[in-house]
């Protein structure tokens, strides 16, 4: 048999242009004598819909689309994911109900099953976290009312004059462990020849990795296994607050569990003729992250902008938007991107040459200018307000924030722009932003990035560009236990200011704060106090800044943490953000603005990790 894995890139809300392009991947796999030709989940209107998904007219017309899929069936099967709507009832919202469904057509006719209704399964395990919420939208199959002998039958068909029973399933229906019901092993159990995944399955570093050991877990739980084919979606889709790239990685594994034919996982659109009797294994693509953010700078610009708008960058001369402006001209070409550096007195030479020597060596346009006599103004406003005190902290480096925000959306809009923001995820989590100033932009590439993967990123630009484009000035060197820094981080507000970070340490501690399932604060007091933390890898880092005093290591992460919490207010406002891992801010991690108190799990931790040297 063979199967064609259309890897498609899926435009969110674009039935129509979706549904031309299945047209042309059927046709071609046609052409190539396929049997079989297998679509993502959702692949007519796009998995990430939001609350479009209670538009009953919309999901109306979005249904007349099985009709004309199922007249391209002649001599192929189609697989495919859709939704299912029954008119005729409403949900527990009020709303007529919906189903995540997939549906499988052949010789212009529905599939038969061996029970219930052919063409058509029902989704039945629906997930309902980090930005999941197919509960809010969809009713899983189990509670149709019917056994799970009707939702989950399989398929039969005739291929090459053989009768093959296929088992069909969605996405998180492979993601079985938490829940009560296995697709995958009733399945196994019905004898199956096939079994068929259909996924939009967002991409967060590693994830392929766990594709794997799913499919090889089912192998060793049930003690046998059949070919299973994995269908995901690449491109782009997003929740509104985050951007989730999808990898592809579509695959095919034998009766071990082993892949013996895979798509490629860089985010790009494929069609791929599979035999199922051949080894056919693409390359994974180096340096992922890399090509997930350029990829989500590529999407974000042809599916919210058209191709056509200008990119605003603010380029101080620092790291994150060094990085950024590599990543902008990397993926949309130089004469799109364009550069302001905007002075002020506290801006040292060294960042102003960065600024310069960066635009140079990307062939980007760079404005340079100074807002000191804007400064001087708003200052000078400020006198009937009794503040006369140029040095007046906070105040004064905010106002040279905003400044700057509000100078390169009003550049943006003479320039038919948008601005893109160059936060990175610890800055983020701390707050270190002014609201309206550098928290300003259209969306936020770096926003899941700590600042030691862009150090990484630095390091990999000048290979891709094969020259110096982010100076090495700017990136730490490691020798031994300590961090020697040319140009330590600073946001260049006031004199002599350097980020109030512990880079590495509060890279990894706001990643595991953030990081799903959830890596509470007393699971690193636990490891803390019971030695393994400092004897990992982090140990290093926890010694360099001299929080193997216990004293220091609660003060620090007490300040972490609410500092996290007063900041909530600010992300709830700040752009999207590109999902990268498992616990992106905005629909991914959420928040609330709340003070909650300590657990007493915490609170005795603490005591106990005082008293280790009689801290008490």
């Amino acid at each position: 048999m063979k199967i064609a894995i259309a890897q498609m890139d899926i435009i969110a809300g674009q039935c129509e242009q979706n549904f031309n392009k299945m047209k042309q991947m059927i046709k071609s796999a046609k052409d190539d004598g396929a049997d079989l030709i297998v679509f993502p989940e959702m692949s007519i209107t796009g998995y990430m819909l939001q609350d479009k998904w209670t538009d009953t007219e919309f999901l109306k017309t979005v249904m007349e689309y099985n009709h004309r899929i199922c007249g391209l069936s002649e001599n192929i099967g189609i697989i495919y994911g859709n939704i299912f709507i029954n008119e005729n009832k409403t949900g527990r919202d009020g709303r007529v109900i919906r189903y995540n469904a997939a549906y499988f057509c052949m010789n212009k006719h529905w599939v038969e099953r061996e029970q219930g209704e052919p063409g058509v399964y029902i989704k039945h395990l629906l997930p309902e976290y980090r930005m999941f919420d197919d509960e809010r939208y969809f009713t899983s199959a189990l509670d149709m009312g019917l056994s799970q002998e009707e939702t989950c039958a399989p398929f039969v068909v005739e291929i090459a004059r053989k009768k093959i029973k296929i088992g069909l399933e969605i996405c998180e229906d492979l993601w079985s462990k938490d829940y009560n019901f296995d697709v995958t092993k009733h399945y196994l159990n019905k004898n199956v020849d096939l079994i068929v995944n259909v996924s939009s399955s967002p991409w967060t570093l590693n994830k392929e990795l766990s594709r794997d050991k799913q499919v090889k877990a089912h192998y060793k739980m049930n003690g046998k296994f059949v070919p299973f084919v994995y269908a995901n979606a690449s491109g782009m889709q997003n929740t509104g607050k985050t951007i989730c790239m999808m990898d592809g990685n579509s695959r095919v594994y034998n009766g071990q569990a082993e892949c013996i034919a895979s798509c490629n996982d860089a985010f790009n659109e494929e069609l791929k003729i599979v035999d199922l009797t051949q080894i056919d294994i693409e390359k994974p693509v180096e340096n992922k992250l890399f090509h997930a953010l350029t990829n989500a700078i590529k999407q974000v610009d042809k599916q919210m902008f058209n191709s056509k708008v200008k990119w605003i960058i603010g380029l101080s001369g620092g790291l994150d938007s060094t990085i950024n402006a590599c990543l902008l001209t990397y993926a949309l070409g130089a004469n799109r991107v364009i550069g302001y550096n905007m002075a002020s007195q506290y801006n040292s030479d060294t960042t102003k040459n960065n600024a310069r020597n960066l635009a140079e060596g990307l062939g980007i346009e760079i404005r340079e200018g100074s807002i000191e006599g804007v400064v001087n103004a708003t200052l000078d406003t400020m006198k009937e307000y009794k503040y006369n005190n140029a040095d007046h902290g906070l105040v004064f480096e905010n106002i040279q924030a905003r400044i700057r925000g509000h100078l390169l959306s009003t550049f943006a809009s003479l320039e038919g722009g948008v601005v893109i923001n160059n936060g990175n995820k610890v800055e983020v989590a701390l707050g270190y932003c002014t609201m309206y100033g550098d928290s300003i932009g259209a969306f936020s590439p770096l926003g899941d990035c700590t600042k030691v993967q862009l150090f990484e990123l630095g390091y990999l630009m000048n290979k891709v560009f094969n020259k110096e484009v982010v100076p090495t000035n700017l990136l730490p060197q490691i020798e031994g236990d300590k961090i020697k820094w040319e140009l330590p981080p600073s946001a260049e507000l006031k004199d002599n200011q350097l980020d109030p970070m512990k880079w590495f340490y509060h890279d990894w501690l706001i990643s595991k704060i953030t990081e799903y399932p959830g890596f509470q604060v007393e699971a690193i007091c636990e490891s803390y106090l019971n030695g393994s933390l400092l004897n990992s890898e982090m140990g290093q880092w926890i010694r360099y800044y001299g929080l193997d005093n216990p004293k220091k290591f609660i003060d620090d992460l007490e300040w972490v943490i609410s500092t996290m919490q007063k900041a909530v207010f600010k992300r709830l406002q700040m752009p999207p953000i590109v999902l990268v891992s498992r616990g992106s801010f905005g629909n991914d991690f959420r928040e609330s603005q709340i003070n909650a108190i300590p657990s007493m799990k915490y609170i005795d931790l603490k005591e106990k990790i005082l008293l280790m040297k009689g801290l008490l």
